[in-house]
C-alpha cells in the first residue's frame, strides 16, 4: 500500500481528536518559530532602546508589512502554479514558473531599495514616524535597512514554500527554525551587547533571511530537488510571470490589510495620545500577535481534515472536525483572556526597559485592546473553516467586512471616548464579527448534521 493511500485510510478512519491534534500541532509549532522572531524583536527593542525604539518599530512596520505581502504574492501564486504543473507531469514548465518566481524575486528586491531609499524622508512622514525626535532616528535607520534589504525581506517565504512544495516539508520547516534562532542571537548580539539600536534588529534579521535564502537557494541546484536547477540553464518562463501575480493577489490583499489597520491604529494613537501610546500599542500587538499565531496554527492544522471530510463525503467526521476546532479555539481564547486580564503589569514588564510608564500605558492597552481574544479567535478558525469547505467568498466576505468595520470604528469612538475608543475599536468589530461568524458556522454545522441524518434514512 503506498504512502498516500495509507494517508487517505488515516483521514478516513482514525478519530477525528487525534487527526486534529495530529495536524495541529507541528502547525502550531511552525507559527509560532516564524511569528516568535518578531515578538522577541520587540522584546530586545523594548529592553535595550526602550519605548521609543517601540514606538519606532511599530510605526515603521506597515511598510515592512507591504515587503512581506509582495513576498507572499509571489509565493502563494508561485506555489500553486507549480503543484498544478508537477501534479499534471509538466516538469520543464514547473522548472519555468520556479525560475520566473526567483526573477520576480530579483526585480522586486531590487525595485524597493531604489523606489524606497531616495524617498525615506517623506515615507517617514506619511507613516507619522517623524513627531518625535528620538523615534524619528531609530525608525529612519531601521526603515532604511529593511528596504535595502527588501530582496531578503520577501526572499525566506518564497524559497521556504518552495521547497515545501518540491516534497520536503521537513526542510522547509527546520529553514525557518534556523532563521528565527539566527535572528534571536544577532539579536542579542547587535542590539543587547553591542547597542545597535533598530539598526541592530534590522541588520540582525536581514542576516538571518540570507542565511535561509542562501541554504534554500542551495537545495535547488542540488541533487536532491525534484526541479533541480543548472547554471547552465537558466531560462525563467516569462509567460508564467502574470499567472503567478494574479494567483497570489489574494495573500498580498491579506497583508496590505494588516498594513492598513496598523497604520491607522498607529494614527489615531497619535492623534489621540502620544510616542507612549504606540509604544503601549507595541506591547499589546506583540503579545496578541503570539494568540493569534497558536490560533492560525490550530485552523491551518484544521484545515485538511475538514476539506478531506467535505470532499470524501463524510459529514459527520467534518462537523466533528469543525467543532471540535471551535471548542478548541474558544478554550484558548478564554485562557488567553484570562492571563491577560490578571497579569497585565507582568506581560507588559517583558518589553520594557524598567520604565514604568510604559508599563502602565501597556498594562492598559493590554486589558482594553485585547478584551474579545475569544472571539477574535473564533473569526479566526471561523475564516480557516469556511475556506477549508470551499465556501471562499463567505470567508473573505468575512475578511474585508472586520476592515469596513474597524476603520468608522477607529475615526468614531475616539470622539466619544479619547484614547480608550482607540483601544476598543477592535474589541468592538471582533464581538460583532464574532456573533456573525459564530451564527455561519452553526448553520453549517447543522447543515451538516441535516446531511448526515438524510444519509441514515
Amino acid at each position: 500500500m503506498s504512502h498516500s493511500h495509507a494517508h487517505t485510510r488515516d483521514l478516513d478512519t482514525l478519530p477525528v481528536s487525534t487527526l486534529f491534534w495530529r495536524y495541529a500541532i507541528p502547525s502550531i509549532v511552525g507559527m509560532l518559530v516564524t511569528g516568535l522572531y518578531a515578538v522577541i524583536d520587540g522584546i530586545f527593542v523594548g529592553h535595550y532602546v526602550g519605548s521609543h525604539g517601540l514606538a519606532a518599530i511599530n510605526l515603521a512596520y506597515p511598510l515592512v508589512m507591504v515587503q512581506v505581502g509582495l513576498g507572499a504574492m509571489i509565493s502563494m501564486g508561485a506555489a500553486t502554479r507549480i503543484a498544478i504543473q508537477q501534479g499534471a507531469g509538466q516538469e520543464q514548465q514547473a522548472r519555468g514558473t520556479l525560475l520566473a518566481a526567483l526573477l520576480l524575486l530579483a526585480v522586486l528586491g531590487a525595485a524597493i531599495p531604489l523606489l524606497g531609499l531616495p524617498n525615506l524622508q517623506s515615507l517617514l512622514g506619511w507613516l507619522r514616524a517623524d513627531v518625535q525626535p528620538q523615534v524619528a532616528e531609530q525608525a529612519r535607520a531601521y526603515l532604511w535597512w529593511m528596504l535595502a534589504g527588501g530582496v531578503l525581506t520577501m526572499g525566506p517565504m518564497l524559497l521556504t514554500y518552495l521547497v515545501r512544495n518540491d516534497g520536503k516539508p521537513r526542510l522547509a520547516t527546520a529553514l525557518m527554525v534556523l532563521g528565527a534562532l539566527l535572528n534571536i542571537l544577532l539579536d542579542y548580539l547587535l542590539v543587547g551587547v553591542m547597542g545597535m539600536g533598530l539598526a541592530g534588529a534590522a541588520i540582525g534579521t536581514l542576516l538571518a533571511e540570507a542565511v535561509v535564502v542562501a541554504l534554500g537557494l542551495a537545495y535547488f541546484f542540488s541533487r536532491h530537488a525534484a526541479l533541480r536547477l543548472s547554471l547552465n540553464a537558466l531560462k525563467p518562463d516569462m509567460s508564467g510571470l502574470w499567472p503567478i501575480l494574479a494567483m497570489g493577489v489574494p495573500s498580498l490583499l491579506m497583508e496590505l490589510n494588516l498594513a492598513l489597520l496598523l497604520y491607522s491604529h498607529n494614527y489615531q494613537l497619535l492623534a489621540w495620545g502620544d510616542d507612549l501610546s504606540v509604544a503601549a500599542y507595541a506591547v499589546a500587538g506583540y503579545s496578541e500577535s503570539l494568540f493569534t499565531l497558536v490560533i492560525h496554527g490550530l485552523a491551518v492544522g484544521m484545515q485538511p481534515l475538514l476539506g478531506h471530510a467535505t470532499g470524501a463525503g463524510q459529514p459527520e467526521r467534518a462537523r466533528e472536525a469543525l467543532l471540535h476546532g471551535v471548542k478548541v479555539g474558544l478554550g484558548i481564547g478564554v485562557a488567553a483572556l484570562a492571563v491577560v486580564q490578571l497579569f497585565p503589569a507582568w506581560i507588559a514588564g517583558w518589553y520594557s526597559d524598567g520604565s514604568q510608564d510604559l508599563i502602565d500605558a501597556g498594562s492598559r492597552a493590554l486589558r482594553l485592546h485585547l478584551l474579545a481574544m475569544p472571539l477574535d479567535g473564533l473569526v479566526v478558525v471561523g475564516c480557516t473553516a469556511l475556506q477549508a469547505m470551499a465556501l471562499t467568498r463567505l470567508a473573505l466576505g468575512v475578511t474585508i467586512s472586520k476592515t469596513l468595520l474597524l476603520l468608522p470604528a477607529l475615526s468614531l469612538l475616539p470622539l466619544w471616548l479619547g484614547q480608550n475608543g482607540v483601544w476598543l475599536a477592535m474589541p468592538l468589530v471582533n464581538l460583532l464579527l464574532g456573533l456573525l461568524v459564530g451564527g455561519l458556522l452553526w448553520a453549517q454545522s447543522r447543515r451538516l448534521r441535516d446531511a448526515r441524518l438524510i444519509e441514515a434514512a
